[in-house]
């Protein structure tokens, strides 16, 4: 009843300011592929926090699986978010972002039917301070103290919920010129619907993946010219695990309505300490191509694990090439992991983009581990203020009669 109260306050006090935007909406792409208009770095640190004035959004969200056509879960619910700014001075800003999400109303009153992905652990509303940020500047360099936004290989918002992943981070940031970006810090905890634990907490990252409490340091480096983007990112987890990522992509355009994109991709992580995730010892690659023309983009994409353990987890989408809506490379259970996948999308106009992509994550033993997964997709983006995506995702287990169909819709309005 009283986060039914809070949300309610929240979305009363909307009023019309500047977009407060965590993603350029334009160019979001449903998988973690990236077409030849969209290759762009890891943005790292959000950098349009409203300090001037209050903005946010509304959304509303269903999401509903099935395993073997008997296990059903769904859930349907509301969300809003307030986030409200103020500027001291050029140097000193602050920014503070509520965030609330309603059970509709229209879910099952039996908790083992309700979808855990839209609520709390305990299945129900909830209303937190997602966003609690102390932005110190001068000239190219800034401080971003607190909760906030955050995007990196392993560590990302990913939002594909009805809150994204936020994080409670202390991190320094420099733009040495338009090309050369780099940054340095610690991320305490996050909450969101990937940390593990409950969205509607604050969790510490070690936690947050499956081990013990501890923070992580970050260090990145971005470098763009040209047709070319590539970076590089450092993670060190104490008593955890140490991780390596890079990235390079290239493209194109090679006739007036024809643009090629190519990616590669190289991740390694290594158990330190008490290893309190267990042996993690692994390299993995990844391949990517794309070309468009006319409105179409063709994509396909490769990941390889070597080493003594799975590939690296992640507290967000992941940093794979192939990643689709319910599997990833590091849903794979076993070392010598590989996936593949395939997409066509289509651009209809400025606003509408559909698609489908097909992909294999598999065991080198295959028996081990197996799946296929085809994604059928719809987005939808006006203006930058009302969006839309609708995902159906099917997953074959090759090993087993329990296959997997998932359905998720979520309508955003930003103001």
């Amino acid at each position: 009843m009283h986060s039914f109260i809070y949300l309610a306050i929240l979305i009363l006090s909307i009023h019309s300011a500047n977009a407060h935007l965590h993603d350029d909406t334009a160019t979001d792409k449903v998988f973690n592929y990236k077409t030849p208009e969209n290759i762009k770095p890891y943005p790292a640190i959000e950098h349009a926090e409203e300090y001037y004035g209050c903005s946010g959004h509304l959304r509303t969200g269903f999401i509903q699986t099935s395993t073997h056509a008997i296990n059903n879960t769904s859930a349907s619910a509301l969300a809003a978010e307030l986030g409200c700014g103020y500027s001291l001075n050029s140097h000193i800003k602050a920014h503070l972002g509520l965030f609330g999400v309603l059970d509709s109303g229209l879910n099952s009153h039996n908790d083992t039917n309700i979808h855990p992905d839209f609520f709390n652990a305990s299945k129900d509303s909830y209303l937190m301070l997602g966003e609690a940020v102390l932005t110190l500047s001068y000239a190219n360099l800034e401080a971003h103290l607190g909760r906030q936004n955050f995007d990196s290989p392993h560590l990302d918002s990913d939002d594909l919920r009805m809150v994204a992943n936020l994080f409670e981070a202390y991190l320094i940031d420099y733009h040495f010129n338009p090309e050369l970006y780099f940054g340095t810090g610690f991320i305490h905890k996050a909450s969101g619907w990937e940390n593990g634990v409950n969205s509607a907490n604050f969790v510490a990252i070690g936690e947050a993946l499956g081990g013990q409490k501890a923070g992580a340091w970050v260090n990145w480096l971005s470098y763009t010219q040209a047709n070319l983007t590539s970076e590089l990112w450092l993670y060190l987890i104490p008593e955890h695990m140490n991780i390596v990522y890079a990235e390079l992509n290239y493209n194109a355009q090679i006739h007036e309505n024809i643009a090629y994109n190519i990616g590669f991709q190289y991740d390694w992580g290594h158990s330190i300490g008490n290893a309190k995730l267990g042996l993690i010892e692994n390299h993995t690659v990844g391949i990517m191509g794309a070309i468009s023309s006319i409105g179409f983009t063709a994509t396909a994409a490769y990941n390889q694990n070597f080493g003594k353990s799975s590939a690296l987890a992640s507290v967000g989408g992941g940093a794979f090439f192939t990643s689709l809506e319910d599997q990833t490379l590091d849903a794979v259970t076993a070392n010598a992991a590989q996936s593949f996948l395939i997409g066509l999308d289509y651009t209809v106009n400025t606003a509408i983009n559909i698609g489908v992509a097909i992909g294999e994550f598999s065991a080198i033993n295959q028996p081990e581990y197996q799946m296929q997964e085809f994604n059928y997709f719809l987005n939808y983006n006006w203006h930058d203020t009302l969006t839309a995506e609708l995902i159906y995702a099917v997953v074959n287990d090759k090993n087993s009669p329990a296959d997997t169909n998932q359905f998720r819709a979520i309508i955003t309005y930003r103001y």
